[in-house]
């Protein structure tokens, strides 16, 4: 159906049409009749209500699905001859309905815009190309033995140190007064780890095993337990025993520990590995880049799904940041927000058009993978975050989203003209930050 009105401007259209009324009452009367097969009515047999029975009784029930299903039916059809997609749902108004005249309605909608082919032969990004140094192969196998480390009670007859582990028994007091859960025995307390009271290890340090100490502490302002903040508290601490961290050598022993040949092996193996994770830093870094040069192409930006992804973005600020704001401070914030919406909203539009043409597809297993890759980062609670994609569809779309563009861009990447900087790891990391 042709509109009798039809303004476009860009990606703006504005259409009005008009329904004839026999088209209205030909799909009301489908509809009733369709209700008449199943209804069952007091006096009456199922499926054998007369036709003027359902009209008075119910015919008022329908009349505003068939407006709103004639409404969608015509704005689709429109589209597929069009060869155009919405990028919102249409803003709808019925302008007029009376029986047995036309149903007339507006509707206003944006868009998604033709997006011109990109010749990424004219993009070129560089390359990133770090090697790792003996200084850093053998500062990550230093800090592979230091994961392995353990500690050994001293025999010798010597001072607490900080790296220590100390054994400790301990009873806390405010004003004289102990407090529910400022009690232990045998607690190991690892020296300059900073899991206790700010001022608590500093002063554990220079004793040794059996003395008896008294530590003097405050508990910070903010500290978890109100009744416990700001308040200064003494601790009657006995050293039970003391530990020594022993970190094993770095040999071929250790290597084959670690089920390499030898130091030499490992040496290679790490190295290898090292470069494995500067290659991904560098191609996360040239992603960034390629984003960058595709933010930079001419598309017309459909306002309905920028203030959609501003709306987005407010709401992810105000979950991280919960202080009240007034109408003025909200509208300022969105206003900030909007710069950043309208980049977010085209390039997702143009990595859409480009893995639409190069017809990329996510498989189930490729979900699969990427929600074990999530779960793994936190294996104490694997179980939950399964769960939690199992049942939040929401979640797993996003899941779907990052693959989806990670796709891409590796398409992108491929077609793309690279150049090569050698620069060192630090310059990496620092420029990754």
């Amino acid at each position: 159906m042709q509109p009798v009105k039809e303004k476009i401007k860009g990606i703006k259209y504005e259409l009005s049409f008009e329904i004839p009324a026999s088209d209205f009452e030909e799909k009301l009367n489908a509809q009733l009749a369709e209700f008449a097969k199943t209804h069952e009515e007091k006096g009456f047999r199922k499926g054998h209500v007369p036709m003027d029975v359902i009209k008075s009784k119910y015919e008022g029930h329908f009349i505003g699905d068939v407006i709103n299903s004639m409404i969608n039916e015509t704005l689709v059809s429109y589209c597929e001859e069009k060869k155009v997609s919405p990028a919102t749902s249409p803003d709808v108004k019925v302008d007029s309905f009376v029986r047995n005249e036309p149903l007339k309605f507006s509707a206003e909608f944006e868009i998604i815009p033709e997006i011109k082919d990109i010749d990424f032969s004219k993009i070129t990004v560089e390359k990133k190309v770090a090697k790792a140094t003996d200084k850093e192969i053998d500062e990550a196998i230093k800090n592979i033995a230091n994961s392995r480390h353990t500690f050994e009670e001293i025999t010798e007859d010597r001072k607490t140190k900080k790296g220590d582990v100390v054994d400790i028994n301990f009873v806390g007091s405010v004003d004289g007064v102990e407090f529910e859960g400022g009690k232990a025995d045998n607690y190991p307390l690892e020296l300059g780890s900073g899991a206790f009271i700010p001022g608590f290890e500093d002063q554990l340090v220079g004793k040794s095993k059996g003395d008896d100490v008294d530590v003097n502490v405050e508990f910070p302002k903010d500290y978890g337990h109100e009744k416990l903040a700001g308040k200064k508290a003494l601790f009657k601490v006995k050293i039970n025993a003391i530990k020594e961290k022993k970190v094993p050598a770095i040999d071929d022993k250790f290597a084959v520990e670690l089920k390499r040949k030898d130091l030499a092996d490992l040496k290679s193996y790490v190295k290898e590995l090292l470069e494995q994770n500067y290659e991904t830093s560098s191609k996360n870094l040239m992603k960034d880049e390629v984003l960058d040069k595709l933010a930079d192409e001419k598309v017309e930006v459909p306002e309905s799904l920028v203030n959609q992804e501003v709306e987005f973005m407010f709401a992810q600020f105000k979950q991280m940041n919960r202080e009240p704001m007034d109408e003025k401070a909200e509208a300022k914030k969105k206003d900030e927000l909007k710069k950043q919406a309208v980049s977010r909203v085209k390039l997702g539009l143009i990595l859409a058009d480009i893995g639409k043409k190069e017809q990329v597809k996510i498989e189930q297993n490729e979900v699969q993978q990427a929600i074990m890759q999530e779960a793994m980062k936190y294996p104490s609670q694997a179980q939950q975050i399964f769960e939690y994609y199992t049942k939040n569809p929401q979640a797993t779309e996003g899941i779907k989203a990052g693959i989806f563009e990670d796709k891409v861009l590796g398409i992108v990447l491929s077609k793309v003209k690279t150049k090569e900087k050698e620069v060192s790891a630090s310059e990496l990391t620092k420029v990754q930050k």
